[in-house]
């Protein structure tokens, strides 16, 4: 599920940039402009954003060449898949999106085991919450790892490690020994590894492509992601049904391997220019956090996103329930759910690559937030299998296309040196608040009914959605 760049919010759409082209001088984007909020409270709108500190002396005058395709490559800047014009992009997508299918066969087959062995919802979001952890824990310090950082390597290491421990996992479940416990510390681990995987592999995207290319390159990135949630779920029931869940384990280690192999074959990619003032890691972090609060735009971004994560999107990890108990249509109709779900996301992705930027995305970003809660309550309503697909469906889409423009929006509208931390505070709504919210939701659910709980948590984006609608109307015309 992946919008982001500039720090200091440029009034400069990304079809200007793709124009005229963007050279990043050390504190300042030519063509770009601040939307920090001044001291009385208002938007500043076209000043520069200094990179050092006042009186801090002569500044020195640091170029960032742009990226540029590969020669003969006929994408121009109209081209709709641009981005693919790049390398070490393309080594980029294809290792996630084999990766990206091992993941989301990992986690049906998760959720089914865990649910198989005690029939508890409480549980299932147990598994969940143990992967938030980490995730609302080392976020933040990821983000500022991969602005101090090469992200290639990042990429590497973690990747690595979440490979090991699904090979780890599916030893244990082929063995017979598998307990949910194991399952809570793995879920631990690999949360803990993604939390510093994520920001580092989502910053890369603008480093390997041109300004003008990055919001095709996020949509294919998450066309790439969506496929694989299409073909896992659907692969991951047949393998569960033939083979059973160890095997999906060891396969989704194996892929690991893959993105792993990627990154080490991409060029090394320089580190952003810093802001001058010599800062520790937690210093870093605190920065970021300033940042996101002097750019009110962004902020609405980041919690309408939020919001979405925490009641709406926790129902793909309650699937489950509502195929066994309220469907009553087992391992493969769980796998439908997801396939239904997946397409719509995938659907959604091609769209936004296709689109690339236009006018008041913004707005078409927060009428997606209240879509999405809408069409949550119909799933949540229904017992139908049809019209639960259908709804996974519409939930798929819409979900995929609030997410894919907070990503690409964060991405073109922060300043490149903080990056990283804005993505950071992405991957913070998205790997820590819906694992979260499937807890509560999970928790909730044991007491009110699974049903109940997802109604509420579909009115309650509704109504968020709405309040950034009226209160933030800069958000409303962001491209």
């Amino acid at each position: 599920m992946e919008a982001h760049a500039r720090d200091t919010l440029s009034i400069v759409s990304p079809s200007a940039h793709s124009a005229c082209g963007t050279v990043l001088v050390r504190g300042y984007t030519s063509g770009g402009a601040s939307l920090a909020r001044s001291p009385a409270g208002g938007d500043r709108t076209a000043t520069p954003t200094p990179s050092t500190p006042a009186g801090s002396g002569p500044r020195a005058i640091q170029v960032e060449p742009p990226a540029q395709p590969d020669q003969g490559s006929r994408a121009g800047p109209r081209h709709r898949l641009g981005a693919l014009a790049y390398r070490d992009f393309r080594l980029l997508l294809f290792g996630q999106g084999i990766s990206a299918m091992g993941g989301w066969m990992q986690v049906v087959a998760q959720g089914w085991l865990v649910y198989t062995l005690t029939g508890s919802s409480l549980l299932l979001g147990l598994v969940g919450l143990a992967r938030a952890i980490p995730a609302i824990l080392f976020s933040l310090v990821g983000g500022a790892v991969a602005d101090r950082s090469d992200p290639r390597r990042v990429m590497i290491l973690a990747n690595g490690s979440i490979g090991v421990l699904a090979l780890v996992l599916g030893g244990l479940t082929l063995t017979g020994t598998i307990t949910v416990w194991q399952i809570v510390l793995i879920a631990f681990l690999s949360g803990s590894a993604l939390a510093f995987e994520m920001p580092s592999r989502q910053s890369l995207v603008s480093r390997i492509v041109a300004p003008k290319d990055v919001v095709n390159a996020v949509g294919l990135n998450s066309v790439a992601f969506n496929t694989a949630q299409v073909v896992g779920p659907a692969l991951a029931a047949l393998l569960i049904e033939w083979v059973g869940e160890g095997w999906v384990f060891v396969l989704n280690g194996l892929s690991f391997g893959v993105v792993v192999a990627a990154a080490g074959l991409m060029r090394p990619v320089r580190r952003e220019p810093t802001t001058g003032v010599r800062l520790g890691l937690l210093g870093n972090v605190v920065e970021g956090l300033r940042y996101a609060r002097r750019t009110p735009a962004l902020l609405t971004l980041l919690a309408v996103n939020g919001t979405a994560s925490l009641l709406a999107r926790p129902y793909v990890q309650l699937l489950p329930v509502f195929a066994r108990d309220v469907l009553q249509v087992g391992a493969s109709g769980l796998g439908a759910l997801n396939s239904a779900s997946g397409a719509g996301a995938l659907v959604s992705a091609l769209l936004v690559a296709l689109l690339g930027s236009y006018r008041r995305r913004g707005l078409g970003l927060l009428i997606s937030a209240v879509a999405l809660g809408l069409a949550l309550m119909v799933f949540a309503l229904s017992t139908s299998l049809p019209l639960s697909l259908a709804a996974a469906g519409a939930m798929g889409f819409l979900s995929g296309f609030a997410g894919i423009n907070t990503n690409s929006m964060l991405q073109v509208h922060s300043d490149p040196r903080m990056r990283g931390r804005m993505i950071s505070l992405h991957a913070l709504t998205m790997m820590g608040l819906i694992p979260l919210g499937v807890m509560l939701e999970g928790a909730l659910g044991s007491l009110l009914g699974v049903p109940t709980v997802v109604v509420l948590g579909g009115v309650l984006t509704v109504v968020v959605a709405l309040a950034a609608v009226v209160l933030v109307p800069r958000v409303r015309e962001l491209s």
